[in-house]
């Protein structure tokens, strides 16, 4: 059944930064019941759309809730981690938890503010299924009188403690956290893991 919902390439990318299809560490969770990833998306995309569809909240009233709902959803510890790649292994102890911090709220200001300017899109979801032992994908078109339909993947998994976790989103087949990835590599490599820090206080800016 069709629920409206949240648009946009990059809106949809949490930060630019939900991307991609590593595994974690740890022991094998079973990947999520197809019905339940299913559910989940389509939740989380009704929550968000209620706010947005409020006009008794100021914009930065709806920036803050939706602040809220998203930190629910994604797995960001993990999926910082994901996006920090084989540098998060040569980060001190420190630099990983301002890191983490900092990207935390970076990704949460960021796709927030992108889906504070969409109201008036919807999704359908078109079908979910087991990707393998660990993860499912929920596949979801996004439709808008303005744009061409987007197809958009989530990539949910269980986490150790049975919490059903986004830890990507493929959108018309790429991984977004490969850019965001790219992104953080690029600034690494010129300025190190400090330079990365400051430019994340610069974008995450009061939240931090």
């Amino acid at each position: 059944m069709p629920v409206r919902a949240i648009g946009r390439r990059r809106a949809l990318a949490l930060a630019g930064a939900v991307l991609f299809v590593l595994t974690a560490s740890g022991p094998v969770v079973a990947a999520p019941d197809p019905a339940d990833a299913t559910a989940f998306v389509s939740l989380t995309g009704e929550k968000v759309l209620a706010v947005l569809r409020d006009k008794s909240l100021s914009q930065d009233a709806k920036l803050q809730r939706l602040i809220e709902i998203l930190d629910g959803p994604i797995d960001l510890e993990l999926v910082g981690r994901l996006v920090l790649g084989r540098h998060w292994r040569t980060a001190t102890p420190e630099q990983q938890a301002e890191y983490q911090r900092l990207f935390r709220a970076y990704a949460l200001e960021t796709l927030a503010s992108r889906l504070n300017l969409y109201s008036g899109q919807t999704f359908e979801i078109e079908g979910a299924q087991v990707a393998n032992e660990r993860d499912t994908l929920v596949r979801m078109v996004i439709l808008s009188d303005e744009r061409p339909p987007l197809n958009v993947e989530w990539r949910l998994r269980n986490r150790d403690d049975g919490e059903l976790v986004a830890i990507d989103m493929v959108v018309e087949g790429v991984s977004l956290i490969i850019t965001q990835r790219s992104e953080f590599d690029s600034v690494i490599q010129r300025d190190g893991m400090d330079g990365l820090l400051a430019e994340l206080r610069k974008r995450a800016g009061d939240r931090a």
